[in-house]
């Protein structure tokens, strides 16, 4: 299985001489798909919608600037979530928390380790996927960076 992720070279944890871009800090923080503490490692699909998520995640998209966009190998071991659980986890969850039904699923399935990877719809493109990985399940040593890149987007995608 292949996944794509892109982070910010230039950003100060990124030069930390223990920076590891597939360890799962990102977890420190409350995600869509996990609560605050467990390591995990969120991908995507393709390399066009890491790019789309990386975009959605920024205040003005000229923040984008150069970044690393990776292209991860990881064990054909998968779960795979619907849009309909998607929107279940949604409509159940209270009104002021639309993310707490996918954060309790995520931190569930990071907790049990049930698959080295997590396919969610995403809900930037939602015909696509997004690939969380759990750097503390059994097969996370099948992960590998098959390819590091320097990647600058078309500046048509940039203006504000």
């Amino acid at each position: 299985m292949r996944a794509w992720r892109i982070y910010p070279h230039t950003a100060a944890y990124a030069q930390a001489p223990t920076f590891d871009p597939l360890d799962g800090a990102g977890g420190r923080v409350a995600n869509r798909w996990n609560d605050a503490g467990a390591p995990i490692v969120y991908a995507a699909a393709t390399p066009s919608l890491a790019a789309l998520e990386t975009l959605a995640n920024l205040s003005h998209p000229g923040q984008f600037g150069e970044r690393t966009i990776l292209e991860i190998g990881l064990a054909d071991d998968a779960e795979e979530v619907g849009l309909e659980l998607v929107l279940r986890l949604r409509e159940d969850a209270p009104r002021d928390d639309p993310e707490r039904g996918t954060r309790a699923f995520g931190s569930a399935w990071l907790a049990e380790k049930r698959t080295l990877a997590l396919l969610v719809p995403s809900f930037v493109m939602p015909f696509e996927r997004n690939v969380l990985i759990n750097p503390l399940h059994p097969k996370a040593d099948s992960l590998a960076v098959l390819r590091r890149e320097r990647l600058r987007l078309d500046q048509r995608l940039l203006r504000g």
